[in-house]
């Protein structure tokens, strides 16, 4: 064995979700292998996945049956199988918080919930981060989380703006952040920025990329004037987790000024945002604290099909997995 190889290993049961697994070591290679769908003979199924470096993010070589008996066949993730592409896997390297290359869109709508078109919607999936540059100068810069994903046509931004962008986009850009909100917090503090404020009681905060608060965690609200509600500004509240965008403040916001999500005439501007700065008892908690690692994410999909064969498996599947950092020859 060379020099310098590490090999690390383990064993999940797919939730169909994608698989994020931290690794204590730098990557060269992984195979992962579905112990269920290997003792099955169910055609289109994934048995087993290998990746090593230089290969693409969200790709693999790829063993499946290709009937419903015990033969396998060969592809990759890409390419696919069976008239569909499928999901692979990806290297997660929180040291590079480089975007993913500028990919052109066509046009955006002025909508609470813009969808905008592209030709190339590249490994999206719902709850991936985008970033959109184009005629909408205000969301420019700013990430969201996407939803519904039209390939190769169109993405919408899940969660609901205060007000619409103020025009309709023309020709611009999109760039992939990460996968997951999950992923997202290891290249970003916790920091969210605001897409809606709600006049009750409580106040209920929507984020524009999905959050992981917590109820019970204190976060500072920071509110520029374009934003409107000012009166929450500089505030230290007290949340109450509501869904995968929302929560409550525990503050009575029917009298304050309404919020607005500013418009392009309103660039430039400070975004609104909340910013964690611990607990109910203890200030600083898991606040500043350093998330980064070196790990993988096994892909799957919420389409049955696709998560048939990828290889963070469908609900319920035994899954294996071995990684290992080793000796490189590289001729040529």
């Amino acid at each position: 064995m060379a020099y310098n190889t590490v090999l690390q290993q383990g064993y999940f049961v797919s939730d169909q979700t994608d698989k994020i697994i931290p690794l204590r070591s730098d990557v060269d290679w992984v195979k992962v292998y579905n112990l269920t769908n290997i003792a099955g003979a169910t055609q289109w199924a994934g048995l087993e996945w290998y990746w090593q470096r230089g290969m693409g993010q969200d790709d693999a070589l790829l063993k499946y049956h290709g009937a419903a008996t015990q033969v396998m066949y060969e592809s990759t993730s890409v390419i696919g199988f069976n008239g569909a592409v499928y999901r692979g896997i990806s290297l997660i390297d929180s040291s590079d918080k480089t975007p993913g290359a500028a990919i052109a869109t066509t046009a955006s709508t002025n909508a609470t919930r813009p969808i905008t078109s592209t030709n190339d919607t590249g490994t999206l999936a719902e709850g991936a981060i985008v970033r959109v540059f184009n005629d909408h100068t205000n969301l420019c810069g700013l990430d969201f989380t996407v939803d519904a994903v039209t390939v190769n046509t169109e993405f919408r931004l899940r969660n609901t703006l205060a007000t619409a962008p103020g025009l309709a986009g023309g020709a611009g850009t999109w760039r992939f952040i990460a996968p997951n909100e999950t992923v997202y917090e290891m290249f970003h503090p916790r920091k969210r920025l605001i897409a809606n404020i709600t006049a009750a009681n409580p106040g209920v905060v929507t984020t524009l990329v999905n959050h992981t608060f917590q109820t019970g965690e204190k976060l500072r609200m920071k509110i520029g004037t374009a934003s409107g509600m000012t009166e929450l500004d500089n505030q230290v509240v007290t949340i109450t987790r509501l869904g995968d965008a929302t929560f409550s403040i525990g503050v009575d916001t029917t009298a304050y000024t309404a919020f607005a999500f500013p418009l392009p005439a309103d660039v430039p501007f400070t975004e609104a945002a909340v910013i964690p700065v611990g607990t109910e008892t203890l200030y600083q908690v898991g606040a500043v604290e350093n998330r980064g690692f070196i790990g993988l994410i096994l892909g799957t999909s919420d389409t049955a099909g696709i998560a048939l064969a990828s290889p963070g498996g469908t609900t319920g599947d035994a899954i294996k997995w071995m990684a290992g950092k080793s000796f490189a020859n590289i001729i040529g």
